[in-house]
């Protein structure tokens, strides 16, 4: 019996790792990519530029990963990111690929602070990706 993994990826080329990490007991995949590659002042007004730059990485890791059922953009808070996909995808981990901190943008420095073992009961893995891995 496979499982339901939600992706949560601030990193814009890790689908080497990312397909690694999901090994082959996957039933589904849902892909959410947070709005956070953007500055401090664009993240106050809600840059449309990093939207769209989230809607393109969402759609090429859908082509890269095994069983993708829906790929988006998600809120720049990777935990509120995390909670409003668990809404609607009954998932049974989250892996959360990020960057290393000294090539963190600024919203995934601010949200990496929140990120516990799990959220909602389900069990988050969070896996170290520099881009271009």
């Amino acid at each position: 019996m496979g499982r339901n993994v939600l992706v949560v990826s601030t990193v814009e080329h890790g689908e080497d790792v990312l397909r690694s990490r999901l090994g082959t007991d996957v039933d589904e995949v849902k892909v959410v990519v947070p709005v956070v590659q953007q500055g401090f002042l664009d993240w106050l007004a809600n840059d449309e530029l990093a939207a769209s730059a989230a809607e393109q990485v969402a759609a090429h890791l859908a082509d890269e990963l095994p069983r993708v059922s829906e790929a988006r953009k998600g809120e720049a808070d990777v935990v509120l990111a995390i909670q409003d996909a668990l809404a609607t995808f009954d998932a049974d981990e989250v892996v959360v690929a990020l960057h290393p901190e000294d090539e963190a943008p600024f919203a995934e420095r601010v949200a990496r602070e929140d990120l516990r073992p799990s959220v909602q009961g389900v069990p988050v893995r969070a896996v170290v990706i520099r881009d271009g891995a």
